[in-house]
């Protein structure tokens, strides 16, 4: 999930490094973790936090205390539905929880009619969208359905099996089939929702929120940062008021130290512009996702700040 904000880190970085290119390949997790710890990349895109057996396989490219990860970007996940005649619609995990299990099949069912009094709801039949491919914003979404007894199947990076929705291969299919589809609903990160769907209200708590980039920013602010000897660690706020706490976390994972200082030099500058105002601005506006907290980033450039040269 991390192309769209490599991209935009990347052609701003570059035009400061102007004799510098990067180079990125959008494998996953488990590709680019491998390259860093082969010596065939300088950072790691990941959609997790390094764990401590991920750091140990660093330690042959990174030295002996291994690599660290910090996060970089949130990228909100909104719930998206085709029905035109449906404005401001608001939907609760144990709503959403109904919806994707099969239980609730009609626009117009009373557990949705409950939470949104005077709109005139059709009758027409609901189409769950998902992908089949496993992937971290699945594992958000069924993580947030989580929240509601009525939901069974537990968090996961892989949607269960439906019988009356409509399953794609590949989250980049699941916009085009919610369009084609009347009553159609998906949860889809807000890059790919653009300006052609419109997005439930949904819970965290107190209230409904919208997604937005700013309902994104206060949420992000209520996260909880800690430092562990993976790196930083950013978690969103499972309730909020006014925050819209539904979100991806990714991170890049750096070594502790490089073969030489030219080296060095430049994996810091990355990961330090990646960090800053001038980098966060940057993916916010060209590539639809969140920052951190300043807690999370303050802590992230103090240890990006520790990179070294190998003795």
């Amino acid at each position: 999930m991390q192309k769209d904000p490599i991209g935009a880190w990347s052609s701003a970085w570059t035009k400061k490094n102007n004799a510098t290119s990067l180079n990125y390949s959008p494998d996953g997790h488990d590709v680019g973790l491998s390259a860093l710890a082969t010596g065939q990349a300088y950072f790691a895109a990941l959609d997790a936090p390094l764990t401590v057996e991920q750091q140990d396989r660093t330690k042959a490219a990174c030295g002996p205390s291994g690599a660290f990860s910090v996060p970089v970007s949130i990228t909100s996940i909104g719930v998206a539905f085709n029905m035109p005649s449906i404005r401001s619609l608001k939907l609760t995990p144990a709503v959403l929880a109904g919806i994707f299990s099969g239980e609730i099949t009609r626009w117009d069912a009373s557990e949705i009619a409950g939470l949104n009094p005077g709109l005139t709801l059709p009758s027409t039949k609901i189409v769950p969208v998902t992908a089949t491919a496993p992937s971290a914003e699945t594992t958000a979404s069924t993580k947030y359905l989580s929240g509601a007894p009525e939901w069974t199947a537990g968090v996961s990076a892989v949607w269960p099996k439906s019988e009356d929705g409509i399953e794609v291969k590949k989250l980049s299919d699941v916009g085009s089939k919610v369009d084609e589809t009347e009553g159609a609903i998906a949860f889809m990160d807000l890059g790919s929702i653009g300006g052609r769907f419109d997005t439930a209200l949904l819970s965290f708590g107190d209230g409904f929120i919208r997604i937005s980039k700013d309902s994104a920013a206060v949420a992000a602010q209520e996260g909880a940062t800690r430092t562990v000897p993976t790196g930083v660690e950013f978690t969103l706020p499972e309730t909020s008021a006014q925050g819209y706490a539904l979100g991806v976390l990714s991170y890049q994972a750096f070594c502790r130290s490089y073969k030489n200082a030219q080296l060095t030099t430049l994996v810091k500058s990355w990961g330090k512009f990646v960090l800053s105002p001038d980098g966060q601005v940057a993916s916010t506006y060209f590539a639809n996702v969140a920052s951190p907290s300043e807690a999370a980033l303050r802590e992230s450039n103090k240890l990006i700040e520790t990179i070294g040269e190998a003795s």
